[in-house]
């Protein structure tokens, strides 16, 4: 299958192997380097980069397999899909990164308690050096592709680079000096290395936990203001009093509760929802999943999460009128009745009403008043009615099928 045809999410993934393995192959290369001309010129601080470097390398492979994990398809087992799974890996590279830091701190300080220390040899100095070059280097190509993609592992794993850099520079500072005439500089500037290695384990950790706790912190400030001025956005939406969104791995999750005017109609709702989430999807990158829940304005500004008050139901109010409709009277039938529930004002009730042609429109106007009437003086606590006439211009199938819908 060639790239062309692969969707976007594959492309990423494609993009982000890609750039991990080449962080891979050099770190490989840097790990057997470092160890090997560490041992050979007994340079402390060398040994530790070398240690650095397989914690890198570790770090590379679990990227790889974080990044596929979290790329997969919900299913039966996951059905929110394996975001997860990321910052889990995450997670584990961090608890890598503090043991590589304890073990070398501990090395260091056996060789400066040994004493008789030994000036490293030249190499150690060259090696140290290129290795600031090659990671800095990785650092720049990883970085930008992390940003590209909105990925927090990745991302994790450019710093990484970075500070197996800074590290390196210590330790060539170490190794300067220890060749200058100072030995001691060479297992201290390891410590130095151990420090930095702990730092960026304690970053990498803080974020990955920040995304799995579902924290405010794992979205960024102006992803978040770019939700919330797509919401405010809609002419429709008089506010939105619930916006919350969370990382998934390389996905973000947006819920939100939608105040809109009271009366508007269960598909004018739906269509307001469906609205906003397919701004969100077209302008905020890598948002996966939008939840909305449609509110009225009216229940939000009264809002009791405790308790609801019970409302009669649709059934309930056709059943307080409908014995006041003879057959072939001033009134046929109820095409429709529609109730709004409000928490100031009550049930409020639409009726649309089919009259018959063949009485007066006083007599028409005069019964169906009196099914108003009939449905405020029942116990339901409607307090407001609204009566429609219907104009007979739709064949008589069709009004059979709306009343059909509306009960």
């Amino acid at each position: 299958m060639s790239e062309s045809s692969l969707n976007v999410k594959d492309q990423e993934y494609a993009e982000a192997k890609r750039v991990t393995q080449v962080g891979t192959v050099w770190d490989f290369l840097l790990t057997v380097g470092k160890i090997v001309i560490g041992l050979l010129t007994h340079s402390a601080a060398l040994i530790a980069e070398g240690f650095h470097s397989l914690a890198d390398l570790l770090f590379d492979l679990v990227v790889l397999l974080g990044m596929k994990i979290a790329r997969k398809e919900p299913d039966a087992s996951h059905p929110y899909g394996h975001g997860k799974f990321e910052g889990m890996a995450a997670m584990l590279l961090a608890v890598i990164l503090f043991g590589v830091a304890v073990g070398i701190v501990m090395d260091a300080t056996k060789r400066m308690q040994m004493g008789n220390l030994e000036a490293p040899g030249q190499l150690a100095f060259w090696m140290a050096l290129g290795s600031i070059l090659v990671k800095e280097l990785l650092f720049q190509y990883t970085i930008r592709t992390g940003r590209r993609l909105k990925s927090n592992i990745m991302i994790a794993n450019a710093w990484h680079h970075r500070a197996d850099s800074i590290s390196s520079l210590a330790a060539l500072v170490g190794i300067g000096g220890a060749l200058l005439g100072w030995p001691i500089m060479d297992p201290v500037s390891a410590i130095a290395v151990a420090f930095f290695v702990s730092k960026v384990a304690f970053e990498v950790a803080q974020t990955a936990l920040r995304e799995l706790t579902d924290a405010r912190g794992s979205i960024d400030e102006p992803v978040r203001e770019k939700i919330m001025e797509i919401v405010a956005r809609h002419p429709q939406v008089r506010n939105a009093h619930t916006v919350r969104a969370r990382r998934f791995g390389p996905d973000i999750l947006v819920d939100l509760h939608l105040a809109v005017d009271n009366h508007l109609t269960v598909s004018e709702g739906h269509q307001i929802s469906a609205e906003v989430s397919s701004q969100l999807h077209k302008e905020v990158q890598n948002v996966r999943e939008v939840s909305v829940h449609i509110d009225v304005v009216d229940d939000w500004l009264n809002r009791d999460d405790t308790e609801v008050a019970p409302q009669p139901g649709r059934d309930q109010l056709l059943a307080a009128i409908q014995p006041a409709i003879p057959p072939d009277g001033p009134i046929l039938k109820v095409c429709t009745l529609m109730p709004h529930y409000t928490a100031t004002e009550g049930t409020l009730v639409e009726l649309m009403l089919k009259p018959n042609p063949d009485y007066s429109r006083a007599r028409i106007y005069e019964a169906a008043k009196e099914l108003t009437e009939k449905l405020l003086a029942a116990d339901l606590g409607v307090r407001k009615v609204r009566a429609f006439l219907l104009v007979a211009t739709a064949p008589e199938e069709e009004a059979e099928e709306g009343e059909r819908l509306f009960k």
